[in-house]
């Protein structure tokens, strides 16, 4: 009987880790991307190892909802994951000069704000952000332009580029759209806590 009750609570635990391991893969993949980047290789894997670092932003969530898996930890861990998949490859695209200065330097300017917006809401107020899908919708151009403009970069097409860097301005407008929404959030909850 113990053994039956241990199985299941260790089929459980399993169950409910899943989208988070998913999510750390997207983090680790960081590390060949880093490695392909940085030794000048702007070609198909790194645009590749990209695109799965995207897919798994839409899996992880996505298997999580589809199989009643959603978790504190996986509700924080996600979106954390995000801000540090965005700045390390904005910063390796910024070292490569794959896209204008301008547009990397806003998107890190956002995920800083993000991040000590996200983090001071959930320690001064206890509260914690859900993702917004505006702000969901910008990471996921963010995901899929850094891959575009690696493999255009890679293969000699500007067009693809410069395609990429359109969506990647598109979808820093939504993600600061999604910055207005925490930082509105925080103010609500702050002054939510003054009243009587």
């Amino acid at each position: 009987m113990l053994r039956a009750v241990n199985k299941h609570r260790l089929l459980t635990i399993a169950h409910t880790a899943i989208p988070s391991i998913i999510t750390a893969i997207r983090v680790l993949l960081l590390i060949p991307v880093w490695i392909l980047l940085s030794h000048g290789r702007h070609d198909v894997a790194a645009a590749i190892l990209l695109a799965v670092m995207g897919i798994t932003d839409f899996l992880d969530g996505y298997v999580a909802r589809r199989t009643g898996a959603v978790t504190t930890f996986g509700k924080i861990f996600d979106p954390f994951s995000d801000r540090i998949v965005l700045i390390v490859v904005a910063v390796a695209a910024l070292v490569d000069h794959l896209v204008p200065t301008w547009l990397l330097v806003i998107v890190l300017v956002r995920e800083i704000l993000v991040g000590v917006t996200v983090l001071a809401d959930l320690l001064i107020h206890r509260h914690r952000n859900d993702v917004v899908w505006i702000g969901k919708a910008g990471t996921f151009g963010l995901l899929l332009g850094f891959p575009l403009v690696v493999l255009g970069d890679g293969l000699g097409q500007p067009i693809v580029k410069e395609a990429a860097v359109l969506l990647m301005t598109v979808a820093v407008l939504l993600l600061y759209a999604a910055l207005v929404f925490y930082v509105l959030n925080f103010v609500r909850t702050a002054h939510q806590e003054e009243l009587p």
